[in-house]
């Protein structure tokens, strides 16, 4: 179908070149046909880059076991291992995914109320769930927010940034040594334990040690 095609050409450019950089012309090129066929379907290119992006978040889906786990309040032992193998499925399956998401909110933000339309129940689904962890005791009192996008922020920037800084992949052999990684550093941080805590700032000045003065009288 023509009009897939050239969604995808775009999704594909777009991921790679960002939103200014990428020309119809180029789409039209990628997809095998002339820039007078990509307008009659795509009269602006804003217009061809919501549908790009649109085509990708669409497909991102929770699992209907990952749903019936929130819903149910499962234990995070449970839950966290779930959601952390949903992030790495939508990673490995849409590769250009995060990339589309990242020009999006920064080249094109008035294509995040699409994006929210899309995402936004999923994360509100799991916000509300790390929510009852917490008044439940069942995870430590984490901000619900904080708790959900730390995770994804987690998988996907290791996921995507390792090779960036370090030089090098991730340093798993496969899919399920990355899942048993990321799962008990999620885990150390969210299930209940020591109530760790930054000190206020008047117990920063009394654990200080007193200064002393060097004048000598």
């Amino acid at each position: 179908m023509t009009e897939v095609r050239i969604v995808e050409a775009a999704a594909q450019l777009f991921a790679h070149n960002g939103f200014k950089a990428t020309t119809t012309k180029d789409i039209a090129q990628l997809a095998d046909l002339n820039e007078a066929t990509l307008f009659r379907y795509f009269p602006r290119k804003p217009e061809l880059f919501w549908a790009a992006v649109k085509s990708h978040v669409a497909r991102v889906k929770l699992a209907r076991d990952t749903q019936i786990s929130l819903a149910a309040d499962d234990a995070p032992s449970i839950v966290v291992p779930l959601l952390v193998t949903f992030l790495l499925d939508s990673l490995n399956d849409q590769p250009d995914l995060r990339r589309l998401l990242h020009v999006a909110a920064f080249e094109l933000p008035e294509a995040n109320k699409m994006i929210r339309e899309h995402l936004g129940p999923i994360f509100d689904m799991v916000c509300a769930y790390f929510k009852r962890c917490a008044e439940r005791g069942t995870m430590r009192q984490v901000e619900p927010s904080l708790a959900t996008l730390g995770l994804v922020g987690a998988v996907s920037a290791h996921h995507g940034l390792c090779l960036l800084f370090t030089g090098q992949e991730p340093p798993y052999a496969s899919d399920e040594q990355a899942l048993s990684a990321y799962v008990v550093l999620w885990l150390n941080g969210l299930l209940p334990g020591e109530d760790l805590r930054l000190p206020s700032p008047l117990e920063r000045t009394l654990s200080s040690p007193p200064v002393t003065s060097n004048v000598k009288g």
